[in-house]
Parts: C-alpha cells; sequence; structure tokens
C-alpha cells in the first residue's frame, strides 16, 4: 500500500457516496474513517517519473448482471490468471456481492497494457467495471478489511492475511500480463464465443468480424488507410502490396516461448505487418499454414495441452482463427499512424507505377528483344531493377551489379554488361556515376530517350500500339502504361524466382523463356510457343523435350499437334536432378562476401594514401585475422598481405583470395548459403541484401544495397 488513500466523505445526511475525493495518510486510517481506496498505480525514479500499475485489481460489480454472473465470472478469470502465470487474491467487496480479483507486478505495468486488459476483459465479462484500471493518476479500489459504504467490509476469501500478502507481494513478472492482454483480446476479437464460454458468461458483448473492433484497436485512432476486398471478397488495406520488412521477417521466423497467450501475441503482430504491406487473405493463409516459413504462427495451425505440448487444429477451426485473426489485424493496420513518404490514398506509389509500366512495356515490346542471344539477360536485369525500385520505393536506385546479378541469375560481370547494353538500346539511362572510392555503385532509373548508337547490334527500346512505334522506356503522357498492374509484388517476386533458379546454368536462360510461356499458356500447342518466344520449332522442341525428362512438363498428342502443360514438380527439385539446385545460393553468399571485401579494402587504400606521420598518429591496426569485437569497426584491421614481392610501402601484394576467406567465416557465408538455399527451396526471391548476416560474435547485420 501507497503512502496515502483516496477516503470517502460524508454528505449532510451522513451516509457515504460512491466517491473517494479526499486524500489520507495510511497511518490515519482508523474503523471510524469509512470506505477508502487504495491507488493502483505510483510513481517511481527507476521508472523515470512515470505512472505504472503495481496493482491490477478486476473489479467485478453485481450491478452488472447479479450475483450468479459475478461468481461464474470471477471464478473464469482466476483459472485465466492462474493459467498464465498469475496469483490473485479474491476478495468479496461488501453486501452487494461484488468481487475484486488482486494481482500485482512488483516490478510496475505501464498503462497502456493495463488498459488493455481492462477493456478487453470487459468485453468478455460484462460484470467487470474496468474504470479503476483507465486511469493510473487517480485509479483506486478499496483494500481488503476496508469498510463498505452500505455496510460490511471487503473480506479475503479463500486465504488468510498472510497468504494475501505473500502472493501480492511476490506477484508476477510484466511478461505474464503482456500474454493475458493479448488472449483477452485475441478473444474479444472472436466473431463468436465458443459454446463453453457461451454458457459460463452471462450476456457478453463479442466484437463480430467487420462490424465492430476491439478497445486496444479502436484507440488507435481513425482509419487512416482504405480498408477494401481481394477478390475472394475478403477484407485488405488497399495499399500496394509490397515485401515484409526485414523486422517483420525475423518475427514471422521467431518460434513464440511456451508461456501462455505468447502464441497469440506473436500471430497478431506478424498479421498486422502483413496487412499493412497490403497482403491479401489468401497470402496470409499460405504464409501461415507454412511452419518453415513462419514459426511464429503456430497458434493459426495448432492447438496448447495440458502437457505442454501443441496439437493441429481440423481444418475448420483453422480456417476460423485465420479468419479472425485476419480481420483483426486488418482493422489495427488501416489505424496504424501513416508514414511521412506513404501516399494518402490507395494509388499506386511513383516507385510501384514505374514498375508496373515497365513490366508491362516488356511484355508489349514483343520476342525480338528477348530471343537474341543477349535478350534473356536484358530482360531479367531489367526485372532485377524493377525489384529494386519496388522493395526500395523509389524510382531511381542503386545498381549494384553484385545483388543485381543474383536477382537476374547470371554473374555480376554478365549483370554489368547487360546494364551497359541496356542503357545504350534506351531502357535505362544513368542518374549518378559509380564512385570506386565513395563505395557507391552507378544509379539509374527508366529512360525517357537515347540516341542510337553506331552499334549493329543495337535495339532500340520500342513497343508497338495501333502500328505505331513507341519507345518503350518513355515516360511521355503518349506512352502510358499498357493494362492495370494486378498483384505487382507476387508478380514480380514470381518472375524473380523463376529467373533465379539454378537450373538455367545448366539449361540456359533460353529454355527459362521458353518455360514461361509454357506456364503462360496451359497445354498450348508447339506452334503457340514458338510464335509466343520467338524461337524457331526445333529449339522449342529441344528445350520441351529436357524439360520432360526432367519432369517439369506433360507432352500429350492432339490433333493441333503436341500439346505441353506444366507439372507441379519445382524447379528446385529439377535443379537437384542437374546439380545445380544450391548455385543461386552460392551467387547470393558469395556477393555478400565481396561486399564486404570491396569495403575492407577500399580502407586499405584510405590508409595507404596517408603520410606517415597520420598513421603513427592513428596507431598500428589489428593483424587481418584478428578477431572483430562485437561494436567495433571491422574494417579497422590490416589487409592480409602475401609475403614477399615487396611494394613501394615494404609491404607484399594485396591478398584478396585470404581477405575473402577471413570474411567469409566473420559473416558466417555458410550460414547465409543455407538461409538462400532454403528460400530457394520454397521458391523465393533469393535477394542478398534480404539475408541475415551473422558475425562471428553473433551479433547480427543486414547486406546494404
Amino acid at each position: 500500500m501507497g503512502k496515502v488513500v483516496r477516503a470517502a466523505v460524508a454528505d449532510k445526511h451522513g451516509e457515504w457516496p460512491n466517491s473517494y475525493p479526499a486524500l489520507l495518510p495510511v497511518a490515519e486510517v482508523t474503523d471510524e474513517t469509512g470506505p477508502v481506496a487504495m491507488f493502483l498505480a505510483c510513481r517511481r525514479r527507476r521508472w523515470g517519473g512515470a505512472y505504472r500499475y503495481r496493482f491490477v485489481v478486476l473489479d467485478l460489480d453485481a450491478g452488472r448482471g447479479g450475483r450468479a454472473a459475478v461468481q461464474e465470472q470471477a471464478a473464469a478469470l482466476v483459472e485465466l490468471l492462474r493459467a498464465h502465470g498469475i496469483a490473485s487474491v479474491r476478495v468479496d467487496s461488501g453486501p452487494s456481492g461484488g468481487v475484486h480479483l488482486w494481482a500485482a507486478c512488483p516490478a510496475g505495468l505501464a498503462p497502456t497494457v493495463v488498459r488493455r486488459i481492462a477493456e478487453a476483459a470487459a468485453v468478455l465479462y460484462p460484470a467487470v467495471d474496468p474504470a479503476p484500471l483507465l486511469n493510473a493518476t487517480s485509479g483506486a479500489v478499496r483494500p481488503p478489511g476496508a469498510v463498505h459504504r452500505a455496510g460490511g467490509r471487503a473480506y479475503l476469501t479463500g486465504r488468510t492475511v498472510d497468504e494475501a500478502i505473500a502472493v501480492l507481494k511476490a506477484g508476477a513478472p510484466p511478461a505474464p500480463f503482456y500474454a493475458l492482454a493479448a488472449t483477452l483480446e485475441a478473444m474479444a476479437a472472436a466473431p463468436a464465443l465458443q459454446g463453453e464460454r457461451r454458457a459460463r458468461v452471462a450476456a457478453p458483448r463479442v466484437y463480430s468480424g467487420g462490424t465492430h473492433v476491439p478497445p486496444s484497436v479502436a484507440r488507435l485512432g481513425a482509419v487512416v488507410r482504405p480498408v477494401g476486398t481481394c477478390v475472394q471478397g475478403r477484407p485488405r488495406v488497399a495499399v500496394p502490396v509490397r515485401p515484409l520488412g526485414q523486422r517483420a521477417q525475423a518475427a514471422a521466423r521467431r518460434r513464440p516461448r511456451s508461456t501462455p497467450g505468447a502464441h497469440q501475441a506473436a500471430v497478431y503482430l506478424v498479421a498486422r505487418s502483413c496487412a499493412l504491406a497490403g497482403w491479401t487473405h489468401s497470402q496470409f493463409a499460405d504464409f501461415a499454414s507454412d511452419p518453415e516459413r513462419s514459426p511464429a504462427m503456430e497458434w493459426l495451425r495448432t492447438a496448447g495441452s495440458g502437457t505442454g505440448s501443441r496439437t493441429a487444429l481440423d481444418a475448420a477451426e483453422a480456417a476460423r482463427r485465420v479468419d479472425r485473426v485476419w480481420w483483426l489485424a486488418v482493422q489495427a493496420a488501416a489505424r496504424l499512424p501513416r508514414r511521412p513518404s506513404e501516399p494518402e490514398d490507395g494509388r499506386l506509389s511513383e516507385a510501384a507505377a514505374v514498375v508496373a509500366d515497365l513490366l508491362a512495356r516488356l511484355n508489349a515490346a514483343g520476342s525480338a528483344p528477348w530471343r537474341r542471344p543477349s535478350g534473356p539477360a536484358d530482360r531479367a536485369v531489367l526485372r532485377a531493377v524493377a525489384w529494386l525500385m519496388l522493395t526500395a520505393g523509389t524510382a531511381e536506385v542503386s545498381a549494384d551489379v553484385r545483388r543485381v546479378g543474383v536477382l537476374a541469375g547470371y554473374s555480376k560481370t554478365t549483370a554489368a554488361v547487360a546494364i551497359g547494353r541496356l542503357i545504350l538500346d534506351g531502357w535505362l539511362e544513368v542518374v549518378e556515376e559509380h564512385d570506386m572510392e565513395a563505395g557507391t555503385a552507378r544509379r539509374i532509373r527508366l529512360a525517357t530517350a537515347h540516341r542510337c548508337p553506331s552499334d549493329p547490334h543495337h535495339m532500340c527500346a520500342t513497343y508497338t500500339v495501333s502500328d505505331q512505334e513507341q519507345y518503350g522506356s518513355d515516360r511521355r503522357p503518349n506512352a502510358a502504361p499498357l493494362g492495370g498492374s494486378g498483384d505487382l509484388f507476387s508478380q514480380l517476386a514470381s518472375v524473380i524466382a523463376h529467373q533465379q533458379a539454378g537450373l538455367w546454368h545448366k539449361l540456359g536462360h533460353h529454355a527459362a523463356r521458353t518455360l514461361e510461356a509454357v506456364q503462360e499458356r496451359p497445354g498450348a500447342p508447339l506452334k503457340a510457343l514458338q510464335q509466343h518466344t520467338g524461337y524457331t520449332l526445333p529449339t522449342i522442341e529441344r528445350h520441351v523435350t529436357t524439360f520432360a525428362v526432367l519432369g517439369l512438363v506433360e507432352l500429350q498428342e492432339t490433333r493441333e499437334g503436341v500439346q505441353v502443360t506444366r507439372t507441379t514438380r519445382t524447379l528446385y527439385e529439377a535443379g537437384t536432378v542437374t546439380r545445380t539446385a544450391s548455385r543461386p545460393a552460392e551467387l547470393a553468399a558469395v556477393a555478400a562476401v565481396e561486399v564486404e571485401v570491396a569495403r575492407w579494402w577500399r580502407r586499405e587504400v584510405e590508409w595507404c594514401r596517408l603520410s606517415r606521420a597520420e598513421k603513427r598518429e592513428r596507431g598500428r591496426r589489428g593483424h587481418a585475422r584478428q578477431a572483430v569485437i562485437p561494436g567495433t569497426d571491422p574494417y579497422a584491421r590490416a589487409y592480409p598481405r602475401r609475403p614477399g614481392n615487396q611494394g613501394r610501402d615494404g609491404r607484399g601484394e594485396a591478398d584478396h583470395q585470404a581477405a575473402f576467406a577471413i570474411e567469409a567465416d566473420r559473416i558466417g557465408a555458410a550460414q547465409l548459403a543455407i538461409e538462400a538455399d532454403e528460400r530457394a527451396r520454397r521458391g523465393e526471391v533469393i535477394d542478398p541484401a534480404r539475408l541475415t548476416r551473422q558475425a562471428s560474435a553473433a551479433t547480427t547485420i543486414t547486406l546494404a544495397a
């Protein structure tokens, strides 16, 4: 108990009103004082002077449903608290039949958490009066032993005074209360309560999907993002689709703790991130159903048991959980504060509009640019540039040839040559040249015009509309985008993953174009594939025969000729036959290491340019193989050198091979390759900038673009 309590003041008739306006020192409280209430929150220096709740008291009022309802709901709440590891003290508040359930958190609970508990509990248990828990500065409840204004006292039930003091003195840490809040909100968000709870709770107020939102969500404010529906009629936030951020991906991969409520809390956070990224219900359901991609979503797949193990949910219950979690996530995402760079409406951002434009022009350009020897590389690099624009949210991107090469499914050298060719052809233009010393890549954007070179292999970036030839990269009004963007992120991610497959390092990327045509035209005859790709009939036949041997397609003889249909076998599975399945993972890991080596070498060049006096002032550098302490500069070490062949500075030649091995070990390149290979197996995009690098000292960092 604090140093003061709130005391009631009798009116002129000697009756005690239901208010406690006076402050009274605890030492002065006697039986003649009358009803008093104890503050539930206080301020401490260790909390920065902020109010924190030391006690969470659920006040069940008999006037909100009768004595029987109070008893049933109090028993249910005691069990719920116990399930979350929170011991409680039950107090019969007075002659009216009310009950106080006392729980303590000596470490202090933030008012926002306590408000969530109070508001959600009031929805599920109508007898709960949330008022004492909604105001940290003045919220108070009569303690055990305090007199009631209508007569009688607040009596302990089921515990002695010493036991109650011991329980409240020990209390519980904040984590179980966070879990309790998440559980109550998940229960309150259900479209309907289960039969067992409906029998236990008298006339509960529940939130039905699409009509009401829990108080914790409504408290976020007004809707700032439009809520629409997908093609299946499910709710979704009407914003451009984008990939999950790094924090959301990490949260999805993090397996929840076994404490009660931890699973529901993890599901809610990830689902809200998916909704904020513009995902649809089906995308979220697919993501949540895969335990390898989303370990955090276990609550949507399994149910807990008394033994600590989890059992699989039946399909109907799993679908119900996904539906109500998704609806709640959409409502919360629509109310979250808008980022400064976020568009005010649901229209495509500038970067997304540019990407949609580029993809449309790639299709409208016909087969001629892509069937030439360099065509597949050019098309793959343009798609990789579109990916950079979409994920970065800008129409001007830094074209790091290592990253572009991995996204395109080629080496960095091929990617660099292709970018140069696309600039000459008029697809791209340079905004800012690269700077080797600064370590910045060339910045590019879509071109608005170009000057044709004298190279006989030059092919302008053009497409045809109504027999009029237009520049494919022209951004003027008379060259408007063709068609709609659809699900832009999913569309682009699909083609990027396709072109990255290791299989094409064996079969060639022209074969990749043919398989794309098969996927876009199921059951099409060979002649139709020939017309679409521009390849000769013998080339098409060679490609589809190889696909059939690998189990990627099925061939069927018809009157129109041989029809080709794509099977369900993945490119990764076919790549295991040709022993190329892991090639994309190797390229990604190598690119990550090369970035670190390049940064290290730039620092070495800077060091070599210093004068002797400047070097002495900076001090001696560590050995190249010296372990890097977390938080220190990894590039401050001396760059490895070969013995002998002494240069002008008295040192040997730079040993880039040794530097590669050192950095590969430091950032955990082997683990990077495993992560990238797992993404390839699942058919996901392998983006070097989105792989988690694990340093030798267990510090996690991310590869910069």
